[in-house]
């Protein structure tokens, strides 16, 4: 399949908000998955994260993603497959609900530059008529503490809890007959009626990345509260009948939007129980 390098400049260049402006960018033509590339490099990039210099790894063409709960993420070139790693100072339990402030900084990218309708499925499905655009994942590689001392770009961090977070985005860009029937149905941006050149692509990269970090300071800073609205606004799932997976068990039940700490409520029987992404699957009734 052909290929194209994605253009580092042109991405950097994308960016708006200043978030994005110390950032190390690494891009490649082809890889087997962005997020395992920046993980087998974390020993490195440790000392820049801890600079406050985010890592962001995009590529081409994905060849060996991995999505939730182990599953393939099967792409084209020429398509969004991008991951960031950064040091957010917050302990790993007062980071649950991130994964859906990045689905929100996604979300408002793809209507400010595309004017897309985009909606969210919980916890990590980006979905436009109601069909999958793509998916996020969002990982902690490795709680750590800074050095006595340590001087970073906010200032002295000595002594708070961090973590450094890796989150993998992947958006369709291009049609692919191979997955547009599975799950609930796969589409794209070009199936939108968008056509984007490369180096579109490469400005919706910068774009999503300097988004992305912005708001996971916001999140950092005051938490989920912020989002509710918006959330509720793009949650896909909201009022519907869904089935929870488990393993070998299905339960039905209905999605009554999430809670606080980003958990999926769900009815049943009357009460409200908050659900948390693990070893679940949620998928709607038909």
């Amino acid at each position: 399949m052909q290929t194209c390098m994605p253009d580092v400049k042109t991405i950097v260049g994308a960016a708006s908000s200043g978030q994005f402006s110390s950032a190390d960018v690494h891009g490649f033509e082809s890889l087997g998955s962005t997020s395992e590339w920046l993980r087998s490099q974390h020993n490195m990039i440790e000392r820049l994260l801890a600079q406050g210099r985010p890592q962001l790894c995009v590529t081409d063409w994905q060849q060996a993603g991995v999505g939730r709960r182990g599953n393939a993420w099967q792409t084209l070139p020429g398509n969004i497959t991008m991951s960031i790693c950064a040091r957010l100072y917050k302990s790993p339990q007062a980071l649950l609900g991130l994964s859906l402030v990045t689905g929100i900084a996604v979300a408002q990218v793809l209507e400010e530059h595309l004017q897309l309708p985009v909606m969210l499925k919980w916890p990590n499905d980006v979905i436009l008529n109601d069909r999958k655009l793509g998916g996020l994942l969002t990982e902690i590689i490795q709680p750590t503490l800074p050095m006595k001392g340590q001087e970073i770009s906010g200032g002295l961090q000595e002594g708070k809890p961090a973590s450094d977070v890796l989150t993998g985005i992947g958006i369709n860009v291009r049609r692919d007959e191979n997955v547009t029937s599975l799950g609930i149905g796969a589409t794209s941006i070009s199936d939108a009626g968008s056509k984007l050149s490369n180096s579109d692509r490469d400005k919706l990269v910068g774009a999503i990345a300097d988004k992305v970090l912005a708001m996971h300071g916001k999140f950092v800073a005051d938490g989920w509260e912020l989002f509710t609205e918006e959330w509720a606004a793009r949650d896909w799932l909201a009022d519907q009948p869904v089935s929870i997976v488990r393993d070998n068990s299905t339960e039905r039940t209905v999605a009554r939007g999430v809670n606080t700490h980003g958990a999926l409520l769900v009815e049943r029987a009357g009460e409200l129980i908050p659900l948390y992404s693990g070893n679940v699957s949620i998928r709607t009734v038909l």
